[in-house]
């Protein structure tokens, strides 16, 4: 018995598969602002991939994370929960995304916790809470980290299309998929904003992100997360 359940443990994990990245996030101006990592924990046919965000707290006080589970079928990583959480000082977001694939829609929960104003002047450390609930009737089958790790299958082939996905900070913006010369990347531009603004994204062959430039016209120029 004993040996059946080794045998058991050994060949789960060796279908489990961990990836870790660790990036810099830098600007030509300034040098290191802050640190990034993404992790990647699969088995044959669950994931989970987990970013998270810190800035340098003496330039920006400001830290996300992103989290994504779910199941891989036919290859294709299809979420079941996605967690959004963004902190700028003392106020927090945090958006949970449950998706229902069966009748095409996305359940968003949504808690902001923030210090309780005084007089519209001062605040307290006294904490307000604000939870909402949306229902996404313009369902997509991508979170914004499943949206890098199906890149290949999303593209079948093609060199350029455009992407739907949940969990970019804003809602109205486009996205498109490009390959070329053997390399995935991901384009993201505010439909508001002029051409001066996007963001690119790049996909290392094992589907986490290689790095990213983000295109602002500043005169302390772009953003770089660049993966170590």
């Amino acid at each position: 018995m004993k040996t059946i359940i080794l045998s058991l443990l050994l060949s789960l994990s060796l279908m489990a598969q961990d990836h870790l990245a660790k990036y810099d996030i830098s600007m030509k101006m300034l040098g290191e602002i802050g640190k990034s990592t993404l992790s990647m924990h699969q088995t044959k046919d669950v994931y989970a991939i987990k970013m998270h965000i810190q800035m340098d707290k003496s330039l920006k006080d400001e830290e996300h994370s992103y989290e994504s589970y779910g199941y891989i079928k036919d290859g294709v990583y299809i979420p079941e929960r996605f967690v959004k959480y963004i902190r700028e000082g003392d106020k927090e977001v945090t958006s949970y995304y449950l998706f229902n694939h069966e009748n095409q829609q996305i359940e968003k929960y949504t808690t902001i916790k923030e210090n309780k104003s005084i007089f519209a002047l001062f605040s307290s450390d006294e904490k307000v809470v604000t939870k909402s609930f949306e229902l996404l009737t313009e369902f997509t089958q991508n979170d914004t980290l499943t949206t890098f790790l199906n890149a290949k299958k999303l593209l079948n082939g093609k060199s350029q299309m455009a992407v739907n996905s949940v969990g970019f900070r804003k809602n109205d913006r486009n996205i498109s998929l490009h390959h070329t010369n053997g390399a995935y990347k991901l384009t993201i531009k505010d439909k508001e904003a002029s051409d001066d603004y996007a963001i690119h994204v790049s996909i290392s062959p094992d589907g986490l992100i290689q790095n990213i430039m983000i295109q602002e016209y500043t005169m302390l120029g772009n953003i770089s997360v660049a993966r170590n």
